[in-house]
C-alpha cells in the first residue's frame, strides 16, 4: 500500500469553496478541519502551492488550479496547454502545432485537392504562436507521432485529461487521410498506453465510404469535413479535386461517418459567392451535428 502524504493549507477570508481534481494522484482524503483549514491527502507526494493575489488565493495541486474567495471557486486547466506547447516545441518542425491549446499533428504536405489552408484566401496566415510550418522530409511515422502525444500527456497517468481534454487533431498543411494507414497505426500505438485520448481529423472529405469506415473503426470520435458549398460546380471550382473525386464523394463521406457514430462537423469558407446558409442546410441533411463558417481573407 502506498504511503499517504498530507498537505495542509490555511485559506484566509472564511470557509473556502474548492473544486479539486488530481489526475496523477487521486485524492485519498479531503476535509475541512476547521472553517479556515483545508487538509488534503494524496497517495503520493505532490507539490502544493498557495499564493496570494489581488483576485484571491490560488491553490495549485497537481496540475489544476483553484482560485478561491469566500464564496467563489474558479476551476481552470492551465498546465494542459503548457504541456501541449512544450511537446510541440520539442517535436521536429512541422510535425505538430497548437491552436487554442489543442494539439495538432501533420501527416503530409500532399493533398488530393486544393489545400484547405489555401481556400481561406491569399491573405490568410496561421497564427505565429501556433508553431505551424510545412513538414520537412521525411514524413512522420506513427512512432514519432505517438511520442509527441505521449509527451503532451506525460503528466497524466490515466488515458486522457478528462472532460476538458480537447484531444489530438490530425490536420496539417496537406490532407491527413492520404496517409490513413499511418493515422490508424498512430492511434493504435497511443491506445496501448492511453485509452481515453480523443482523436479528431480535419479533412476535405474527398474519399470513399471505405475510408470513412476505417476512420470510424480506428477510434476517431470527431471529424471536421470541408463541405465548402452546397453547389457541386462551385465546390469543384473552390477545391479543384484530383483523382476523379467530386462533391458527391464528400456528401457520401459525411453520411458514412455520421452513420458509423462519428461526430461530424462540416465547414464552409465565406468566400465570395458561397451560399453559407445552403451549405449549412446540406450538412444537417447529411447527418452532421455541427456546422462552422470560416472567414475568407482576400
Amino acid at each position: 500500500m502506498s504511503s499517504v502524504s498530507r498537505s495542509s493549507l490555511r485559506v484566509a477570508g472564511g470557509r473556502p469553496c474548492l473544486w479539486l481534481f488530481l489526475r496523477r494522484s487521486p485524492v485519498a482524503g479531503l476535509r475541512l478541519a476547521t472553517p479556515r483549514h483545508l487538509e488534503i491527502s494524496t497517495p503520493s507526494p505532490r507539490s502544493t502551492l498557495l499564493t496570494n493575489s489581488p483576485l484571491g488565493f490560488f491553490l495549485c495541486v497537481g496540475h489544476h488550479t483553484a482560485l478561491t474567495t469566500p464564496r467563489v471557486a474558479l476551476f481552470f486547466f492551465a498546465v494542459e496547454t503548457m504541456s501541449v506547447l512544450a511537446a510541440v516545441r520539442a517535436a521536429r518542425q512541422g510535425v505538430s502545432y497548437t491552436l487554442g491549446g489543442r494539439l495538432y499533428l501533420a501527416l503530409t504536405n500532399k493533398s488530393n485537392a486544393r489545400r484547405l489552408i489555401d481556400t481561406r484566401g491569399p491573405g490568410f496566415a496561421m497564427p505565429a504562436d501556433s508553431h505551424f510550418a510545412p513538414l520537412d522530409d521525411p514524413e512522420p511515422e506513427p512512432a514519432e507521432l505517438a511520442a509527441i502525444v505521449s509527451a503532451a500527456y506525460e503528466d497524466s497517468e490515466i488515458g486522457g485529461m478528462g472532460e476538458s481534454d480537447t484531444g489530438v487533431t490530425f490536420a496539417g498543411l496537406g490532407e491527413p487521410l492520404l496517409r490513413l494507414d499511418r493515422l490508424v497505426e498512430t492511434i493504435a500505438l497511443v491506445k496501448e498506453h492511453r485509452h481515453g485520448v480523443p482523436f479528431r481529423v480535419v479533412t476535405n472529405g474527398l474519399f470513399g465510404t471505405e475510408e470513412a469506415a476505417q476512420v470510424a473503426e480506428c477510434g476517431v470520435s470527431k471529424a471536421t469535413v470541408s463541405l465548402m458549398s452546397a453547389d457541386p460546380r462551385q465546390h469543384a471550382e473552390l477545391m479543384d479535386p484530383a483523382e476523379g473525386r467530386a462533391h458527391s464523394d464528400v456528401c457520401a463521406f459525411v453520411c458514412a461517418l455520421a452513420e458509423a457514430g462519428v461526430e461530424v462537423e462540416c465547414t464552409a469558407v465565406k468566400a465570395p459567392g458561397v451560399d453559407v446558409s445552403a451549405a449549412r442546410a446540406l450538412s444537417e441533411a447529411l447527418g452532421a451535428v455541427a456546422f462552422r463558417t470560416r472567414d475568407y481573407f482576400p
